[in-house]
């Protein structure tokens, strides 16, 4: 079974967003004092279906970020952006959902003979860095002041 799950957040003026629940705001980071997983509560994770679900949460995304014009950019990116894409298939499916035989999936499928079916599972993580554009060349003022 393939599944396939993404968050978006950004980190802007120190405090953490959901871009896909742009409500919630201030999202608390927790630490495992034991283990130190790292941990947001709050955030949205949401199960991707295809590409193209993939494709539209990803604009979902972009419409709910901060951006700003100043004398350097038209479109300035006032926010640091995290997305995190978490995949998982079993071993036992090829590429285009083709599963083998079932007697060959089983003997095949099995961890040392624990009866558990292997799974590969990997995490792609991205991170968009805001620019750093000096206060004099910007032409900031006011509120994009915090910003810089």
């Amino acid at each position: 079974m393939n599944s396939h799950f993404m968050l978006l957040l950004q980190l802007y003026m120190e405090s953490i967003q959901d871009l896909l629940a742009p409500e919630k705001t201030s999202i608390p980071i927790n630490e495992d004092a034991r283990t130190g997983e790292v941990s947001l509560p709050d955030v949205s994770v949401v199960k991707v279906q295809d590409l193209n679900h993939f494709s539209e949460l990803l604009q979902i995304g972009e419409a709910n970020h901060h951006a700003a014009n100043t004398k350097q950019n038209t479109e300035s990116s006032r926010r640091h952006a995290i997305l995190m894409v978490h995949a998982r298939r079993s071993i036992n499916q090829k590429a285009g959902d083709e599963t083998v035989s079932q007697e060959k999936d089983v003997k095949s499928n099995l961890v040392g003979g624990n009866g558990l079916p292997r799974v590969r599972k990997s995490k792609l993580l991205i991170v968009d860095l805001a620019g750093s554009e000096t206060l004099e060349k910007s032409g900031s003022e006011c509120h994009l002041l915090e910003e810089l």
